[in-house]
């Protein structure tokens, strides 16, 4: 019976050390979308189905091709401890040049791609999706334009659900990812289970929307999109231990009757905190496409 529950559990869910599973992304897109507030786009908040169906589209692409098996997966993470004394650059490249120049490489023996590039994936479709607002602005309702550039913002907002959902999880935001592997004292699960333990058939087995959204604040404008994602990996990874803690006392078990209401209680709070601060981004990239492009002219300035 075990067996069965687990493999329709993985079928639900995605391979493992992909960000909370299908279950976990649909969920916080769909929070995210349904607390919105009213001033968005009449057809954004019209298109919950949409942006909730994408919330898991990155995982989707995965196994698809050399290229794209190489470029996608480090979006999805950011080993927090590696980089926790450098300061970092808003530019994915001079991020790239400083791992070289630091000694970061060297001194941990990775590759230039081990770090993950997560905080730079959410800041870069934030830009896009604002200037995707922003040409908006510009067309005509009714217009085929408008309508081309309505399509281009759903799909981002909704790819970008998925890299803000990785970034409100601990193990996306720690080398301690799937199985404790820092000195360890206390014992925490070193096998490599401990990833999907979690996000993956925890999630599926006992959450839901309803247990997420009353978690949800009031939105908060967000104006510096790469010190915003930043700032919240950096609080995400200081919740690493505790994922860890409640992991040792059994609290993530499936098997577990009742189900663990601490063990809940942090997947929701998680949940929660990744939806909230989703539902900002795509508020924020509105807002702030109301101002002009901070350089030279923003792509679609000419339509009507």
């Amino acid at each position: 019976m075990k067996r069965i529950l687990i493999l329709a559990l993985t079928l639900l869910g995605t391979t493992p050390l992909f960000g909370w599973g299908q279950k976990g992304h649909l969920i916080t897109n769909e929070a995210a979308a349904i607390t919105l507030p009213n001033d968005m786009p009449p057809f954004f908040l019209a298109e919950v189905g949409q942006l909730t169906y994408l919330g898991p589209e990155p995982d989707r692409w995965r196994a698809t091709g050399e290229s794209l098996d190489a470029m996608n997966p480090p979006d999805h993470f950011l080993d927090y401890e590696y980089v926790a004394d450098l300061k970092l650059p808003a530019d994915r490249y001079r991020f790239i040049d400083l791992l070289y120049k630091s000694g970061t490489l060297r001194r941990h023996a990775i590759y230039n791609s081990t770090t993950g590039f997560l905080p730079w994936r959410i800041a870069e479709l934030e830009d896009r999706l604002t200037t995707e607002f922003r040409i908006w602005r510009g067309t005509a309702a009714g217009s085929p334009e408008r309508l081309y550039t309505e399509r281009q913002i759903l799909s981002i907002a909704g790819t970008l659900g998925h890299f803000v959902g990785d970034s409100s999880n601990p193990q996306h935001a720690s080398t301690n990812y799937n199985g404790w592997t820092d000195p360890n004292p206390n014992g925490y699960a070193t096998d490599c289970n401990a990833h999907d333990r979690f996000e993956l058939y925890f999630v599926t087995q006992n959450l839901v929307t309803a247990d997420v959204t009353p978690k949800i604040g009031k939105p908060e404008l967000r104006t510096d999109y790469f010190a915003t994602a930043l700032e919240f990996i950096r609080g995400t990874n200081g919740m690493i231990e505790t994922l860890y803690q409640l992991d040792k006392k059994g609290d993530f078990d499936i098997f577990r009757k009742p189900v663990s209401g601490e063990g809940k209680a942090f997947a929701t709070d998680r949940l929660a905190a990744g939806a909230a601060l989703l539902r900002d981004f795509w508020w924020s990239a509105w807002v702030n496409s109301a101002k002009p492009a901070k350089r030279g002219n923003w792509p679609g300035a000419e339509l009507p």
